[in-house]
């Protein structure tokens, strides 16, 4: 006989700046559980823990050293896989939570659902109201009627913390009607950005559980780009070949947000926020190797661990006189089934049908694992803002003024697009071709 599985769903949706996370609390644990003292010290480790997973998922997505024929472009929300399994953490159980809890660096769940609710009622709260960034985030969870239901520690958290409701449908029964409501579900969540991310094939008669959820971000830069001055140049791929792209430009007086490290070189593209009482910045970061191929490379130093990069980031708030930006235009898609990174770094018991011990997440203790986690990204950039910015950057001399450190993003390069004073990664990919429209890693 077939075990039964629990699908789970991330969806990511970028436009000028998204995130969307899947997320699953279950038996056990109550929201209040973790006592405000130790909230900083917890969210400070929780989010270090989500860091160091954006950093492995992202050399895990790089292009290998020496590979020159890798084109496509990848993106993807650290903040929403960690979201996902931190979900699957809640509902797991002796062996199975203690891998989940080891993978992600922190030491409790109940750590992991208050760290969630701040990341999705604060850092993804809607700022459009004030000028800030437009933010829309939802949840869905699909279950099996035959199933019992799911467990109110469960079913609480994911209300309170993820703002997600639970639906009871037939899996077995209605295979097509479930999948087309949960992609109709997505459809509305992302905006028609993203039609679809179940098929018909995902859903099978021992399918238990389907979670999703979404957020759609969209900011503009504070540093906005004039379209008159968008022009076409080129780009250097990693084979050698070289490709036009439509390049943004702007120049900055008086601020400065690059500086050069171990190799590399950074840049600071913040977005614009709200009123003086907004309490989330965003910014994206764009790391780019001084050789044309180094990409691999600079990804290995980079994603060494949280503590490396915490001390690169602050180096790109100096002060200089002039910046000259300029930045391909592009536009990405891409799918990924993670199920497979994920084993290859070492999560392996949730997804075992023999091992798996998820049963907190239903009522009735029912057994289940994680059959597949599968995640979508679309990204846009343009002249008004970006959640995934691909950049070129060129620093031009002005007639009597200091020469301005030269930024040059003319191949491949890696990109962050993180929430300041949190400290969360909420989107992160690597920019082989910026005129490459569509990747998938399924």
């Amino acid at each position: 006989m077939t075990s039964p599985k629990l699908v789970c769903v991330p969806l990511l949706l970028a436009l000028a700046a998204a995130v969307t996370a899947t997320l699953m609390y279950g038996a056990g644990l109550n929201v209040t559980d973790l006592h405000p003292v130790a909230r900083p010290a917890m969210a400070a480790a929780v989010r270090d823990g989500q860091t160091a997973l954006a950093l492995r998922l992202a050399k895990q997505l790089a292009p290998a050293s020496g590979n020159s024929s890798a084109k496509g472009n990848v993106a993807f929300s650290p903040a929403s896989i960690h979201a996902a399994l931190s979900l699957v953490a809640a509902g797991a159980r002796g062996a199975t939570l203690h891998q989940l809890l080891a993978f992600l660096g922190t030491p409790s769940a109940a750590g992991l659902a208050d760290f969630g609710r701040r990341v999705v009622h604060q850092v993804l709260g809607d700022r459009a109201a004030s000028g800030g960034p437009s933010v829309l985030f939802s949840g869905g969870i699909w279950v099996e009627a035959s199933r019992g239901g799911i467990s109110r520690a469960f079913r609480d958290v994911a209300d309170q913390c993820y703002n997600s409701v639970a639906r009871v449908v037939s899996f077995a029964d209605k295979p097509v009607e479930v999948a087309e409501a949960i992609n109709s579900w997505v459809r509305t969540a992302t905006n028609n950005l993203i039609d679809s991310i179940v098929s018909v094939s995902d859903i099978t008669p021992n399918t238990d559980l389907v979670l999703a959820n979404a957020v759609y971000f969209k900011a503009k830069w504070l540093h906005p780009f004039q379209a008159r001055r968008t022009g076409p140049a080129t780009f250097h791929r990693l084979d050698g070949t070289r490709v036009d792209a439509q390049f943004m430009s702007q120049t900055m007086y008086g601020v400065h947000y690059a500086s050069s490290v171990d190799g590399f070189k950074v840049l600071k593209l913040p977005y614009k926020h709200g009123s003086a009482s907004d309490d989330t910045h965003y910014s994206m970061y764009i790391f780019l190797p001084d050789d044309r191929q180094g990409i691999a490379g600079m990804v290995d130093a980079i994603t060494a661990g949280p503590e490396y990069l915490y001390s690169v980031l602050p180096k790109t708030a100096n002060k200089s006189t002039v910046l000259t930006v300029r930045l391909p235009k592009f536009e990405t898609s891409f799918d990924w089934d993670l199920g497979d990174d994920l084993r290859l770094l070492g999560l392996s018991l949730p997804f075992s049908p023999e091992s798996a011990d998820l049963r907190g997440i239903f009522h009735k203790n029912h057994s289940t694992y994680l059959s597949k986690v599968l995640h979508k990204a679309v990204v846009k950039v343009d002249e008004d803002g970006t959640e995934a910015a691909a950049a070129t950057v060129v620093l031009m001399k002005g007639a009597g003024r200091k020469p301005p450190t030269q930024f040059v993003a003319d191949h491949p390069f890696t990109f962050f697009m993180m929430e300041e004073r949190s400290g969360v990664i909420v989107f992160a990919g690597h920019v082989l071709d910026p005129t490459n429209r569509s990747a998938s890693k399924l």
